[in-house]
């Protein structure tokens, strides 16, 4: 090759899109390095454990059963309490992470009191969906608009603090992005083709929303913006297409609903309630503590579900709104709608994004509960952040749109304003990586501490805490979640199976004890304080009369509580 043709492949041909391409890949891997060593921390959410320990099970050969039993679950099965099938969770996300844990050597003892190296692998599993979830974002905006928007808009989704949050959280967050964004793929095909009745492409859309539907039960609603897409465009009958969609959505989803609906009566499990869930007659997380919800459920009303909406609506509104994805670029989306496309295909992608926002938003506020007050942004409950990388894209036009406006700058101008622009869009993620985390060496989820208590227990043996989640990840065990009261509550779980260990942590002791014992005397916090006063800080003791779990180790107060029925650890010997 002449030296002339050479140059030209490396600065203007297809050398020059490798060293693109490359340079993009090391800069993700840099910046995952980078990420995992100085912000990273272990699982924070009871429902990423939940997730993983059931992968975990799926990966040992014992099916979708589940550690972490809820007293709810408990009632939907009729009183099943052991090889508890899971009804809480959709499948596929779990699944995945059974098959890594087939495929890496995972390791599952404990080392550390803040790092589990399983959660290492989950969070470079989910880092790797993070870059395919780029490339999908890259390839889908160079398709509507040109590689000056594809480049910037996947940067900027890269340079995303909350997306590398979410990353390290361990839910299914990225993975359900990397669908619906293959979703919008497909509509952007049929868009470009609408007039021939592209019937492939509208039955592979209904197939991921379906296989999104099974990662995370509140996606299987992007089949209403789907549908509506497909049944306001082209110029030949669109029924066709309609059908194939509703038609493989159902095959990928009727399976599994029909399972929930033979093992529990309900289409979705506990899950199905959550719309409920956060009403004044079940505040937090009182329904799924509760051993027979009937009396509760029938004292919710109409106007409970509409207040619950209203309310957090108004907070959707003004927090997750004005900051969609966690980055300000969201507002040029905003901005832009008022900007007419030539092109049918962006101004159609365009509104399936406002049809899909305004869905997601009423699915949203119907559907929070406890967990996003738990961990307000990293939760499975913020929708609205998976459609935000679709905003960034007409977000980046319409700067792009503003800045060839201007005829008086020059091109070394025009990239020096790009350069600044990403830079105050990553500023999140850069003070993160030059400030980072300091890990919390002593929580509730101790992955060590935690795998010592559960090794006081037979694999046999039912243990009852306020982290079920944690319980039954780092320690394998059968885990109740806290019943409603340490009275009648709890011995209606007590009798289905015998609880032979009771664990609380700095969940229950760092709530207000002095409000609790005023309106509950039964309140777990209330048991907590009274414990404190019969058991020495010192060597052991017993609790209160009337509780079946009477021994107590030293070592836990005041901090935890541990109850057994027997005891279990080996006394220290006097010198």
């Amino acid at each position: 090759m002449p030296l002339q043709q050479w140059i030209h492949h490396w600065e203007e041909g297809a050398g020059a899109r490798v060293l693109k391409v490359v340079a993009a890949i090391l800069g993700f891997i840099a910046v995952a390095g980078l990420y995992n060593l100085f912000a990273y921390q272990s699982f924070s959410s009871e429902e990423a454990m939940e997730t993983a320990q059931l992968a975990h099970n799926i990966s040992q050969g014992d099916g979708f059963t589940t550690h972490s039993i809820r007293p709810l679950a408990v009632y939907l099965l009729k009183g099943k309490t052991e090889a508890v099938p899971d009804i809480t969770n959709p499948p596929v996300y779990p699944f995945l992470l059974a098959g890594l844990m087939k495929v890496l050597p995972m390791h599952f003892k404990a080392t550390q009191n803040w790092m589990y190296e399983p959660e290492r692998w989950i969070a470079l599993f989910n880092q790797a969906l993070f870059f395919v979830a780029v490339v999908l974002l890259f390839r889908l905006a160079r398709r509507l608009f040109d590689s000056r928007v594809a480049w910037l808009s996947a940067i900027l989704f890269g340079a995303t603090n909350l997306y590398w949050r979410f990353s390290v959280s361990g839910l299914s967050t990225l993975w359900v992005m990397v669908v619906f964004l293959a979703v919008v793929m497909c509509l952007v095909r049929i868009a470009e083709r609408m007039e021939k009745a592209p019937i492939g492409w509208s039955a592979l859309a209904g197939v991921l929303v379906g296989l999104g539907g099974l990662s995370r039960y509140s996606f299987a609603w992007m089949i209403v913006p789907v549908i509506l897409f497909l049944a306001m465009g082209g110029r030949k009958p669109r029924g066709s297409c309609c059908a194939a969609a509703i038609i493989c959505f159902v095959i990928v989803m009727g399976p599994w609903v029909a399972r929930n609906i033979v093992l529990t009566g309900t289409p979705f499990g506990t899950a199905g309630y959550a719309v409920v869930q956060g009403t004044p007659p079940l505040e937090q997380e009182t329904l799924e503590r509760s051993a027979d919800p009937r009396a509760a459920l029938r004292r919710v009303e109409p106007f409970d579900v509409m207040d619950k909406f209203l309310a957090n609506g108004r907070d959707i509104w003004r927090n997750d709104l004005p900051r969609l994805g966690g980055n300000w670029v969201a507002g040029f989306f905003l901005v832009g709608l008022l900007m007419p496309f030539q092109s049918p295909a962006r101004g159609r992608i365009r509104l399936f994004l406002v049809e899909s926002i305004i869905l997601l938003f009423v699915v949203q506020a119907l559907g929070r509960t406890h967990l996003t007050e738990d961990l307000p942004e990293i939760n499975s409950e913020n929708l609205l952040a998976l459609l935000a990388p679709l905003t960034f894209v007409y977000g980046v036009a319409l700067f792009y749109t503003f800045i060839d406006q201007i005829n008086t700058i020059s091109g070394d101008a025009r990239s020096a304003l790009v350069g600044v622009f990403l830079t105050l869009m990553a500023v999140p993620l850069i003070m993160l990586l030059l400030i980072g985390t300091t890990p919390e060496y002593y929580s509730s989820y101790s992955p060590m501490h935690i795998q010592r208590v559960a090794g006081l227990m037979r694999p046999e043996e039912l243990v009852m805490s306020d982290i079920p989640g944690g319980v039954a990840w780092y320690g394998n065990r059968d885990c109740s979640w806290l019943s409603l009261d340490d009275d009648r509550e709890f011995f209606k779980i007590n009798g289905l199976r015998d609880v032979k260990a009771l664990y609380l942590t700095q969940r229950t002791s760092n709530k207000a004890f002095l409000s609790q014992m005023v309106t509950d005397p039964k309140s777990w916090g209330h048991f907590f304080f009274e414990c404190e006063a019969h058991l020495a800080c010192e060597g052991h003791g017993e609790v209160p009369s009337g509780f079946p779990l009477t021994k107590a180790p030293s070592g836990f107060l005041p901090d935890q509580l541990l109850l057994s029925d027997r005891a279990r650890w080996r006394l220290p010997e006097k010198k």
